[in-house]
């Protein structure tokens, strides 16, 4: 009797090859990953939104900078960025062209992230509102990494606080 419960299981375990049966369904990714992929490309997409908004905020051409990150940044960033912004203002400051961002990277762990890049500020200069160049700090010159804190907040991605990205990234 045990040993013909032993052949029924190994028979119901071993059953037919599905492999060439057009129907079998084909695998596919895990629900975790595709989450994790759609989370990595909405961060990017977040991230790129941010960097604009910081462009722009600090181009001048902005009258409520801090309306500009609405959605893309959590407070305390809304309120760093539209601080600079308004120094700028008060100093008669703004910053001309773009930076340029390479090496994209992001990582997701549950409900938190990291998105790390290189900029490139050389061509994002500040100036005078009169049109007279300022010269740059010499760290602005050069490709550097920044290192952003991914927040999910009501569903959405937020650029948090900015994280020293020490000897980790170069540029």
């Amino acid at each position: 009797m045990i040993g013909l419960a032993c052949i029924t299981i190994v028979a119901a375990c071993s059953g037919d090859d599905d492999a060439t049966d057009p129907a079998a369904p084909e695998p596919t990714a895990s629900v975790s990953e595709t989450t994790a992929s759609q989370d990595e490309e909405e961060i990017r997409t977040v991230f790129e939104r941010y960097v604009d908004a910081v462009v722009e905020a600090q181009s001048g051409a902005s009258d409520d900078p801090a309306a500009l990150f609405e959605g893309l940044a959590t407070e305390s960033t809304i309120e760093v960025n539209a601080g600079i912004a308004s120094r700028y203002a008060a100093q008669g400051i703004v910053r001309v062209g773009a930076p340029v961002i390479t090496d994209v990277n992001v990582q997701v762990v549950d409900r938190s992230g990291v998105v790390s890049a290189c900029m490139d500020e050389s061509e994002w200069l500040p100036q005078l509102t009169s049109g007279e160049e300022i010269p740059p700090a010499p760290e602005q010159l050069e490709p550097h990494p920044v290192v952003y804190e991914m927040v999910q907040s009501d569903g959405s991605w937020l650029v948090g606080d900015p994280i020293e990205p020490g000897g980790t990234i170069t540029c």
